[in-house]
């Protein structure tokens, strides 16, 4: 279990370590479908792939909230640590008061029941993109998949405790909703500001590190390639512009530090 702790202004936060999922050198690699192998496997080098799941609290305004929830309790060997970090902060599922589910990857929701249908969650609003709902229940809906049609009935069974909300709303107080779309269709993150302190949650923006100087490699879980490249190099640049604590939910933990330019290149600068 691994938890940092940290303070954004008057609000605290703290990133919950998920899990670090091995991540196998030619799986990794053949994620980027418009790139030679042999150049992924260059800029990857003698560097073991990225695979943690860096999940972000926020207690603000009287507000707990929980962005994404990882694989829980029943995911796959290793995970369930967001539940663990919770605890070691005195809080149950039961104190979460909003989830904000950022987009509907499974990595990213597949804590959200019990093995019975149960919201692990009982007493928050769940709050996520319009886009992102649409995107899902539409994806649902046309798969035969046995977890798809479970997926979809158990979500819609919840849509009255479901909030849409749109870039630019606030959620909480200095909790405002940023727009990523590009890795799927509502793909959202958030922005923490309180004083002069601010930390922007990109979440999948990018996966692995060797990603900051290839922005415009496709990614193979991107539901909009193009797009996604767009989103890129768009919020990155917003990140060294702003010179902005910076968590991606992907790199490894915390997922904290800058984003700089340096002779054209991005680069990441983690937290150490």
């Amino acid at each position: 279990m691994s938890v940092h702790q940290l303070t954004i202004g008057d609000i605290e936060c703290a990133v919950l370590q998920e899990g670090a999922a091995f991540m196998d050198r030619d799986s990794v690699i053949a994620r980027y479908p418009n790139v030679d192998p042999a150049d992924v496997a260059a800029a990857l080098g003698d560097n073991e792939p990225s695979g943690s799941l860096n999940l972000l609290t926020i207690n603000s305004g009287g507000k707990r909230i929980l962005a994404d929830v990882g694989f829980g309790e029943y995911g796959p060997a290793g995970m369930g640590g967001t539940l663990r970090g919770l605890a070691s902060l005195g809080l149950s599922p039961a104190d979460i008061d909003i989830v904000f589910i950022t987009h509907f990857h499974g990595d990213h929701i597949a804590g959200f029941f019990t093995p019975d249908g149960a919201p692990v969650y009982p007493n928050a609003t769940y709050v996520t993109m319009q886009a992102e709902w649409d995107e899902w229940m539409s994806r649902w809906a046309a798969s035969s998949a046995e977890g798809d049609q479970q997926n979809l009935a158990r979500f819609k069974a919840l849509q009255d405790r479901f909030k849409f909300v749109s870039a630019g709303d606030e959620i909480a107080p200095g909790v405002t909703v940023v727009d990523l779309v590009g890795h799927t269709l509502g793909h959202a993150g958030l922005l923490v500001e309180s004083g002069s302190e601010r930390l922007l949650h990109v979440v999948d923006l990018l996966h692995q590190h060797f990603q900051f100087a290839n922005i415009d490699w496709h990614f193979s879980f991107d539901t909009n390639s193009e797009l996604a490249v767009q989103t890129r190099r768009r919020v990155l640049q917003h990140c060294v512009d702003e010179d902005l604590l910076t968590l991606f939910y992907h790199l490894d933990f915390p997922g904290l530090g800058k984003v700089t330019l340096e002779d054209g290149t991005y680069v990441w600068n983690p937290t150490s």
